[in-house]
């Protein structure tokens, strides 16, 4: 009867599974080069001497002869793009700019410091716009695509855009708003951001 109770008692306990480690982020690089040594990630090595970039999340590049490292700000590792958007370098006409969405626009080469922002030109000018750092706290992956609106020779980036003939104003968060009166006076307002993220871990690099 003993055994019969040990067996039935056996067969109810629950069983742990083993949960599968995370992954982890792979450990930094040595890379030596004309009597120099430097230590990163994604090191590189050009005619010109060699960089690594501070964090597994950032890239280099050689371009133009030179080596060139970029590493995304912290919201952006910790609010990665579902789309699996990554940092690059583009070089124009020796001008080298790193980032997200890199534009080329007649000789010119800009990018957006985070995946959610937008690049956008007008009248011969190239211009990047990056929602603010509370945006991506609170929305995250979700943040709402901003826009560029242009008036006359101005231009501005962000949302709910506004424009007169001479004048264009957008706010800078998904709920501000912009109204103009019937004098074309801009009024924009945006809600102070309420959420405060507390990050234990950044996620493992794409």
């Amino acid at each position: 009867m003993l055994s019969l109770l040990a067996m039935l008692w056996l067969a109810s306990t629950p069983v742990e599974t083993p949960q599968a480690s995370p992954p982890r982020t792979p450990p930094p690089e040595c890379v030596s080069s004309q009597g120099r040594t430097v230590c990163g990630y994604q090191c590189k090595t050009s005619t010109s001497g060699t960089a690594c970039a501070r964090t597994a999340y950032g890239v280099c590049q050689v371009l133009a002869g030179r080596v060139h490292c970029w590493d995304p700000p912290r919201v952006v590792i910790h609010h990665p793009p579902d789309s699996g958007a990554k940092p690059e370098c583009k070089e124009s006409r020796g001008q080298v700019a790193c980032g997200y969405n890199c534009r080329l626009f007649q000789g010119e080469v800009a990018c957006n410091s985070t995946p959610y922002g937008v690049c956008a030109t007008h009248f011969a000018r190239l211009v990047c716009w990056d929602p603010p750092e509370s945006v991506i706290h609170q929305y995250g992956a979700d943040t709402a695509r901003p826009r560029c609106l242009n008036a006359s020779e101005t231009v501005s980036c962000g949302y709910d855009c506004k424009a007169t003939r001479t004048e264009v104003r957008c706010a800078s968060t998904p709920d501000g708003v912009c109204r103009i009166d019937d004098n074309d006076v801009f009024t924009c307002f945006d809600p102070a951001p309420l959420l405060h993220c507390d990050h234990s871990a950044a996620p493992p690099p794409n």
